[in-house]
């Protein structure tokens, strides 16, 4: 497993938490993600195998938030 880090814009409250840490957990090979709402700061541990990167911060950006 890898842990990517991504800081991401446009949270503004614990609904868009949520709908992000769904986005990123319905991507294949994603384990454990944490958001932190105040920061933006996104730890997103996953399989290298199964996913990468570049589709993690696609996913972030189909579900409507900014990266920075």
């Amino acid at each position: 497993m890898q842990t990517e880090h991504i800081i991401v814009t446009g949270m503004t409250c614990g609904g868009c938490v949520n709908s992000l840490t769904r986005a990123l957990k319905a991507v294949a090979g994603v384990g454990d993600v944490n958001v932190t709402l105040a920061t933006g700061e996104t730890s997103v541990q996953y399989d290298e195998n199964l996913t990468s990167p570049e589709q993690l911060r696609s996913a972030v950006e189909n579900a409507g938030y900014g990266i920075k």
